[in-house]
């Protein structure tokens, strides 16, 4: 560098120094020149951004205006706009940062100092080890403060020591971090703490998102209860919240009128899903709300046929006429829905006509029996399946595009490991129930449900532009074609039970996260057709790149239109489908990340 680096302009950035004389002032293990080149490759080639990515974090950089200038260089890539020194420096402007970072003829020596982008890699692994032996050295210098105050508790100085050692030893190294990291943000309920013991979960974690309001609160305070999947406990919530409230509150999307009305599938193994686990634990505080609802009158179970199902609702006005007849209100759980599968591919059977008029919340009527019909029936249906059968009756496009695209299917797996657990308390159950006997019987009395500005916005600008996106052929395509309309009935019932007759942005953002959480549902268990083009797109190069597998840089250039998080996004996804895996593979230098099919 030259003189002018002393200049105000450069106040933030000093000039450069040799490690023998940062060691003579005591200044903690760094490297300017490395993290000045790993800047200016940067800038100078696209290509080694996802490489600097896989090496190094942005706060590894010694210098605060390094580490703001590199996370401005990943917004423009992930935004998918070229970041070179002018679009650089006029991004940084418009924030407010460029002064402070040295200003534009700063960014301009950037990249007339690396030597060549090539070493990047290179560069930002100096920098990163740099940064390791920085926290190392903090981490000493706290317990020795510690140790050396006279009045510390041993006990205290110990804790702290291993507390120390144990948050070093959790940093991820980041060579391999993107291979072992689950998908999707961090989740309280799904992720390890200390003293909760968590088997493995084979399949996809929902966004931490859909756990939104009142619905979210229940499920926390019911989760270290339950050896239940959170996700499963909450779709039982939000199907039995749906039947009580009845069929008064409403929303229209276009000339279609919507009900409360919420209808899954939990599909998990029959020791390790949980799923009855999921429903009773869910049933608990509700059946204590609702006594009366909760008898055979409105829970029944064995759906054999369709004539079966409008019996429970069928209009009678008799005087021996049963309850349901006249509080046609029915949550109806199957724990054995193979069987019901089966019964509704009988030729003849009434049973797929009739699921799809209860659905829509239109009136039922039978073709065999002219005399048996049911206006305004509520009937909300919530199945157990195992993933073998889901898979097996999955096959038949008829089920899956005619009836059964009318379910959530929900993936849900055993959360934690409780061999002592005796439940909620009677307490937890009582303050629970008092709460939902609230909400649902206030819900009740809404009439037609809108949506907040906010709401509308997010579903205007991002949600439909997502799920048009998506649209494509394929069993997952149909599975999951109505979801549209599910995501504002999901987001009408976070609304209700939040005591609310407007949909806001948090429920809508809410009711997304679980219909993307039902998709990636569908695509671990149905295989590896998945309904998502780009995602399909990406199985076919993985398929044809053979052993050798798709490296980061080839998936770059075969979605060099897609942001970093979008290609990341893409990659966890395959990953998570049968026949697909992620790992690391050795160079000669920095390991690289690969996808590979093994069949």
């Amino acid at each position: 560098m030259t003189a002018e680096s002393s200049s105000s302009q450069y106040a933030n950035v000093r000039p450069l120094r040799s490690m023998r004389e940062a060691e003579t002032d005591k200044v903690p293990p760094q490297n300017l020149e490395a993290e000045q080149s790993v800047l200016g490759a940067m800038l100078l080639s696209a290509e080694v951004i996802d490489d600097v990515v896989e090496t190094m974090d942005p706060s590894d950089h010694y210098r605060p205006a390094h580490e703001t200038i590199h996370r401005a260089i990943l917004d423009l890539n992930d935004a998918d706009q070229p970041a070179d020194p002018i679009t650089l420096a006029r991004h940084l402007g418009k924030r407010g940062d460029l002064v402070r970072v040295g200003g534009a003829s700063y960014l301009h020596s950037l990249v007339q100092a690396v030597p060549t982008a090539a070493n990047a890699e290179y560069y930002a692994d100096i920098v990163h080890e740099a940064a390791v032996r920085r926290r190392l050295i903090e981490a000493g210098t706290r317990i020795a403060q510690s140790a050396l105050s006279p009045s510390s508790d041993v006990a205290d100085i110990r804790a702290a020591a291993l507390a120390e050692v144990t948050e070093l030893s959790a940093l991820p190294d980041l060579g391999t971090a993107i291979a072992e990291a689950p998908a999707g943000p961090p989740n309280a309920l799904y992720d390890p703490h200390p003293g909760v013991r968590r088997p493995h979960r084979p399949g996809p974690t929902p966004h931490p998102d859909v756990f939104c309001g009142w619905v979210g609160e229940t499920v926390r305070d019911l989760d270290p209860t339950t050896e239940a999947d959170p996700v499963a406990v909450l779709v039982n919530l939000l199907s039995a919240a749906g039947a009580i409230i009845g069929r008064r509150p409403h929303l229209w999307m276009g000339n279609d009128r919507h009900p409360a009305l919420i209808w899954a599938l939990t599909i998990g193994a029959t020791a390790a899903g949980r799923k009855g686990s999921a429903t009773s634990t869910a049933r608990r505080p509700l059946s204590t709300a609702f006594p009366v609802f909760f008898g055979p009158d409105h829970t029944p179970r064995g759906l054999n046929s369709g004539e079966g199902l409008i019996e429970y609702v069928k209009d009678d006005d008799g005087e021996d006429a049963t309850p349901a007849s006249l509080d046609k209100r029915l949550w109806v759980v199957e724990s054995e829905y193979a069987v019901t599968m089966s019964r509704g591919r009988r030729e003849g059977s009434s049973l797929p006509g009739v699921l799809r008029q209860a659905w829509d919340g239109d009136d039922l009527g039978s073709m065999v029996r002219d005399a048996l019909k049911a206006t305004n029936p509520h009937i909300a249906i919530l199945g157990h399946i195992t993933p073998e059968e889901f898979r097996a009756k999955m096959q038949d496009s008829e089920m899956a595009g005619g009836t059964y695209n009318r379910f959530l299917p929900i993936f849900c797996h055993r959360n934690l490991i409780l061999p002592e657990s005796h439940g909620a308390s009677p307490q937890l159950i009582d303050n629970l129930a008092y709460g939902w006997r609230t909400v649902l019987n206030d819900a009740a009395k809404v009439d037609e449900v809108k949506l907040s500005p906010d709401a509308r916005a997010l579903y205007r600008d991002e949600i439909y532009a997502a799920l048009t996106e998506d649209s494509g052929e394929g069993p997952i395509a149909q599975f999951t074609a109505r979801a549209a309309p599910y995501v504002q009935r999901t987001a009408m019932v976070y609304a209700l039970c939040d005591h609310g007759d407007t949909i806001q942005e948090e429920h809508m953002r809410a009711a997304w996260q679980l219909i993307n959480y039902a998709r990636a549902s569908a695509v671990h268990l149905l295989g590896n057709v998945s309904g998502d083009p780009k995602l399909d797109k990406l199985a076919a190069a993985v398929r044809a790149a053979g052993p050798d597998g798709l490296t980061g840089k080839d998936i770059h250039r075969l979605f060099k239109n897609k942001g970093k998080a979008e290609r990341e996004r893409l990659a966890a996804a395959l990953a998570d489908q049968p026949g697909f895996s992620r790992a690391q593979r050795a160079t000669g230098g920095r390991p690289t990340t690969v996808l590979t099919y093994t069949g």
